[in-house]
């Protein structure tokens, strides 16, 4: 059978399309695909990069072939001084234990039981807040969902030294991370660059708090009902996990478990700015479901404009604006032949804005996500979590925190931005607004409680 053409982008002599994806890594995927079709391939210096937002074909590597598909070989080792041999970069029969051993731990009754924990962690914060101050939503969310996964996953309050340490050194570790991908040749951890030095002590702070916890659960020998304290007890025929597996299970829950949370409530927020009606539609319906008491794990399925919401946001600003896969060996996937160690990018935010599946991809619409169009979309159409045996193990759990957290910030705010304000689009490991962050001047809002 006769494979599909391919359209490749030519891009620069020496650098290809590498220059143009730094300046603008979303941008870059959404004008490329428009301007390319759904599958087309590009040089970034040494390497052939295969970008994707063809829905089968992204069906095809997160279902059909999922067992073909690694995490590229430059991402892993970039990442690994970091998250080690953790769910995210990891592959093969290694993850598939680990996955096996934490996949329990997320079961939906013990990721219920946390509900009541982010709802009293936003109105916590919210109660330390005064009417008319400026804040920075982009702070002011990344410090609760940090605190949300602490008190949850690791059964720790944490203190707001230890936010502060954690917040800057994954920002320290971010920053270089993402510097060291446009590069694409790995810098090796041994050479002894500032940046790799500023890398190693972000991560050996972080490592600090983990070890301090590990070593509570091994006092104790106490499932305190948290996800540490399951990964810390549980075991296979293999035994229990190493230290070095909690350690970098830890490090990937810190890291998975807020930063991308946060930010996709941040995008959340400014899309509601920009649109009150669907605010004051949000709030009619938690009115109608909840009243005047708190919101409640059990009143989320009456709330099903808040999900959509939440979708739609997902769908238009997504966090995860991107991830990466590796072939293992050739294939033909929907009629395009995929070489065996070839990079293929699936551009999320590219699909998302696809007009094919999204009428007027631009517009922030909610009411888009009924079950008609759901089950009109094509497989592999919408894919915030990745999707398939890969699918991101924290996807209930984060679907649930911003649905509780978001419904909790409408009932008590006035969801704005400063008039004329319009962010940065930063795209690092997750997509966020920059050191200008999203301001809101802080006004109650009185028709609830």
């Amino acid at each position: 059978m006769p494979t599909k053409p391919i359209p490749r982008r030519r891009g620069h002599w020496f650098w290809g399309c590498l220059m143009e994806m730094i300046q603008d890594r979303s941008g870059f995927l959404v004008e490329k695909h428009e301007e390319h079709g759904d599958v087309f391939v590009s040089r970034a210096l040494i390497r052939d990069l295969l970008f994707v937002r063809d829905p089968a074909v992204v069906y095809g590597i997160n279902v059909t072939h999922w067992a073909d598909f690694y995490k590229p070989d430059y991402i892993k080792q970039m990442w690994k001084p970091f998250l080690g041999n953790g769910l995210v970069p990891n592959d093969g029969e290694s993850w598939k234990r680990q996955h096996k051993l934490i996949l329990p731990g997320f079961h939906k009754k013990r990721v219920d039981a946390y509900a009541p924990t982010m709802v009293e962690f936003t109105e916590r914060m919210l109660d330390r807040w005064r009417e008319g101050e400026r804040r920075d939503m982009r702070l002011e969310l990344n410090a609760l969902a940090l605190e949300v996964v602490a008190a949850t996953l690791f059964d720790i309050d944490i203190g707001k030294e230890d936010s502060k340490i954690i917040r800057e050194a994954i920002g320290d570790v971010s920053e270089i991370l993402v510097k060291d991908a446009d590069n694409m040749v790995p810098r090796p951890d041994w050479w002894p660059s500032a940046s790799n030095r500023r890398k190693k002590r972000a991560i050996a702070k972080i490592e600090d708090i983990i070890r301090r916890v590990h070593q509570d659960r091994l006092t104790s020998q106490k499932d305190r009902g948290d996800l540490f304290s399951h990964m810390v007890f549980v075991e296979d025929e293999q035994g229990r996990m190493s230290d070095e597996q909690l350690r970098d299970e830890a490090m990937t829950l810190i890291f998975a478990g807020h930063e991308t949370t946060a930010h996709a409530l941040v995008w959340t927020w400014y899309l509601l700015a920009k649109n009150s009606d669907k605010v004051a539609k949000m709030r009619e319906e938690l009115e109608s479901a909840v009243g005047d008491r708190r919101l409640q794990v059990d009143d989320l399925p009456k709330l099903p404009y808040l999900e959509m919401v939440v979708k739609e946001s997902l769908r238009l600003y997504p966090s995860v604006w991107a991830y990466a896969r590796q072939a293992q060996r050739d294939l033909v996937i929907e009629g395009y032949e995929i070489k065996k160690g070839q990079t293929v990018t699936i551009g999320h935010i590219a699909m998302g804005r696809n007009p094919k599946y999204y009428d007027e991809p631009m517009e922030f619409r909610p009411e888009r996500w009924n079950r008609d169009f759901e089950r009109r979309l094509p497989r592999g159409a919408y894919t915030p979590f990745a999707g398939g045996p890969r699918v991101c193990l924290g996807k209930q759990f984060a679907m649930m925190e911003m649905r509780m957290i978001l419904g909790t910030l409408v009932r008590r705010l006035e969801i704005t931005v400063p008039d004329g304000f319009e962010p940065d689009f930063i795209t690092e490991l997750s997509m966020h607004p920059g050191e200008r962050g999203m301001p809101t001047d802080v006004k109650f809002h009185h028709g609830l409680v």
